[in-house]
């Protein structure tokens, strides 16, 4: 299988964001009060190229984001934008999805079979309008907040396939889903950035490539044992954390979160996750 890293246009979060720096409790607070910034952070979809069909994991950022309005439609977010100015946003027109795709000779309408969603963040989907035909998958446990999400999602928007984790251990994790008939696609249940997140490991010879989305932020902070500031839960956070440890202690794998400035590096390179000891 080839998987494809698509950057679609960067962010730069507060640093308490990033990493947790008090009491899990003020963590929000935190993040309000720091006034520092990381670097520019990707914002990475990735395309499976299967057999059984072209699948699409999250749906980046789109340009609207730099309006001034965009946040207007849920007050949590524009109060949090406005006050503590938490995001800082380029994306352009063409870093959108759609048109990098079109530029790998993908048509987005047609031949996407299947879209899946790590959770219902403006960044993971506002590409979603590219994709009206394919099947959507996101988690129950995600789709029951959506109401809590910061997007705009297109008015056709309905999950085709709401995930409940079977009790189907796979490696660390005891629940898995598995997406595709090969059952080389599965989908894992990794909360504590949203209570519903999920990611998607793809089996390929012999190596699982983990596609994390944000249940962390890079791969050091697996290394380094390092929860996020922001995060829905912080004991959920921090078991999920673990849990990728653990798997990529039992199996090789390649551990890629969506704002990971190395990531796409070490997709092409198939590096896997060696933990210190």
């Amino acid at each position: 299988m080839k998987i494809h890293a698509l950057q679609t246009g960067t962010v730069a979060v507060k640093r308490a964001h990033r990493k947790l720096t008090g009491p899990p409790f003020t963590r929000l607070l935190s993040v309000l009060l720091d006034w520092r910034y990381t670097e520019p952070l990707p914002i990475y979809s990735w395309v499976i190229e299967h057999p059984e069909g072209l699948i699409v994991v999250d749906t980046g950022e789109a340009a609207a984001v730099m309006e001034a309005d965009y946040f207007e439609t849920d007050y949590e977010y524009r109060f949090a934008q406005k006050y503590g100015r938490m995001f800082k946003f380029s994306v352009t027109r063409e870093q959108e999805i759609g048109l990098q795709l079109k530029a790998l000779g993908i048509n987005p309408r047609t031949d996407v079979r299947w879209v899946v969603l790590t959770h219902m963040h403006c960044d993971h989907v506002d590409g979603l309008r590219y994709f009206p035909n394919a099947d959507i998958c996101i988690s129950q446990a995600e789709f029951a907040r959506t109401s809590r999400a910061f997007c705009r999602w297109p008015i056709w928007f309905r999950p085709s396939m709401l995930v409940n984790f079977d009790a189907q251990p796979y490696g660390a994790f005891t629940h898995s889903h598995v997406l595709t008939k090969a059952a080389d696609v599965l989908l894992v249940p990794t909360p504590g950035h949203t209570f519903g997140h999920q990611s998607v490991i793809v089996r390929d010879g012999g190596v699982d490539v983990l596609l994390a989305g944000d249940a962390i932020f890079s791969e050091a902070q697996v290394q380094a044992d390092e929860v996020a500031g922001i995060v829905a839960d912080v004991k959920l956070a921090r078991h999920t954390l673990h849990t990728l440890r653990q798997h990529a202690a039992q199996r090789p794998t390649v551990i890629l979160p969506s704002h990971d400035a190395n990531a796409a590096e070490r997709l092409h390179a198939r590096q896997v996750h060696r933990h210190a000891a």
